[in-house]
């Protein structure tokens, strides 16, 4: 069963109110986020089938008009991306860890789909920009050619937006690390 994963940001939080529940009248889609994020802008996602988060994504569209700042549609969604974004991965030994940190929300959700598609990589946390300054970023682990792959993949597809704040990549972390980071 194909799993599609459809992301607003908005820069109004009562628009957003407004369009969220625009785009759940509209198709099948499951909410999983729609709360402000920092500074002061509303972050929507739904998942679903593709063709249920195209039409929640086309209703949304008509209710946020100019208010719409991002916007994502991604379909295929790898099978770790849910997890991580709900913060339930169980990471085991790691041989290295990634971080990619990005200014927006919906292409770092984007660029750890990526991440995972590309290399054999855990994703281990997708954080969306609460109490960030509006930045977003995700985390991964996994055997050090794995991670530098899919960390150069993210990289790559972030930079290409102009969202791209920094990366990192650590091999052989600490053990007290992995507590602070997961």
């Amino acid at each position: 069963m194909e799993r599609a994963i459809g992301t607003f940001e908005l820069i109004s939080v009562a628009r957003g109110v407004a369009t969220v529940d625009a785009m759940l009248k509209a198709a099948n889609v499951k909410l999983f986020h729609a709360s402000p994020i920092c500074p002061g802008k509303y972050l929507i996602v739904v998942w679903g089938q593709v063709g249920a988060v195209k039409n929640a994504l086309n209703a949304g569209k008509q209710v946020a008009e100019e208010m719409l700042t991002d916007e994502m549609l991604l379909p295929n969604v790898h099978p770790s991306v849910f997890p991580a974004l709900a913060c339930t991965t169980e990471v085991g030994d790691m041989g290295a860890l990634g971080v990619v940190e990005a200014l927006a929300a919906p292409c770092i959700i984007e660029a750890a789909d990526a991440a995972a598609k590309a290399a054999k990589v855990v994703l281990i946390e997708i954080r969306l920009g609460r109490g960030m300054g509006a930045k977003s970023f995700f985390s991964m682990g996994g055997d050090i050619s794995e991670v530098k792959t899919a960390l150069t993949v993210a990289k790559e597809l972030v930079a290409s937006k102009g969202l791209l704040v920094d990366t990192s990549f650590i091999p052989n972390p600490h053990p007290d690390l992995k507590g602070a980071v997961l």
